[in-house]
């Protein structure tokens, strides 16, 4: 597959495995999309490309995404008419795809923008440059993050996963709300089994954490990497792939 093409991969057996279709994950990857402004390619199918448009709006209530569509005339009014779209767009360079059927003009603003059914279906075309290792329920590995206002007080947040670029981070958003962009710094890093480092972090993507509402996946990484922490997650990866062996 070419995942690092703007173009829809076709239909086939073998995109099952990169489906997301819980609700919870599909809203929360739509609305990472919309935070970050992801330009999206749209397609008429059977792949006729249309022009470039962004998310403006992820209703769920409603049942729909309305997007701004290409600034064209005639690209615009082509796409109207189409019976089926496809669309494509990198999120921190993972592919994401997904289908809606016919568009309709939107109350937001019929001359720029559309509507379209909200999809039941997204593809995640990811396939990670780095391994990653899923911290496990019994040895905990957390991250203490200070909290904003300059105090000495820490938010505790479980690691859900770790790679050699970056975190997973579970969040409560009542003391702790991840934003993404927003950086990090004096953050403690306890792997256990490995020992702990003082790192600095970006986040780069905020999800809906699947089957938790209340909770947030924050994915984040490392800034200004240093050989002392490479070594120490080399250690801690090679550590649980003998765990688990």
């Amino acid at each position: 597959m070419g995942l690092s093409s703007p173009f829809p991969e076709p239909e086939s057996p073998e995109l099952d495995r990169y489906a997301v279709c819980a609700d919870a994950d599909r809203a929360g990857l739509l609305r990472e999309m919309l935070a970050q402004g992801v330009p999206l390619n749209a397609f008429i199918e059977p792949g006729g490309p249309v022009g470039v448009v962004r998310l403006l709006e992820v209703d769920l209530d409603a049942g729909r995404l309305v997007l701004a569509g290409p600034p064209e005339e005639a690209l615009r009014s082509q796409l109207m008419r189409a019976e089926r779209l496809t669309f494509v767009g990198f999120v921190d360079e993972v592919k994401v795809q997904f289908a809606s059927l016919r568009p309709s003009a939107s109350e937001r603003d019929a001359a720029a923008s559309f509507a379209v059914p909200l999809p039941r279906r997204l593809l995640r075309l990811e396939r990670r440059a780095t391994a990653r290792v899923r911290a496990e329920d019994g040895r905990a590995a957390v991250c203490r993050i200070p909290l904003p206002g300059g105090q000495a007080e820490r938010e505790t947040l479980r690691v859900l996963d770790v790679s050699a670029g970056g975190i997973a981070l579970l969040a409560y958003p009542a003391r702790f709300e991840p934003e993404v962009g927003a950086e990090f710094d004096d953050c403690h890093l306890d792997l256990p089994g490995v020992g702990g480092a003082t790192v600095s972090l970006r986040v780069r993507h905020v999800a809906i954490q699947d089957g938790d509402r209340q909770a947030k996946c924050c994915g984040c990484e490392f800034l200004r990497m240093t050989p002392g922490l490479q070594g120490m997650l080399a250690r801690y990866a090679a550590g649980r792939r003998a765990g688990s062996g």
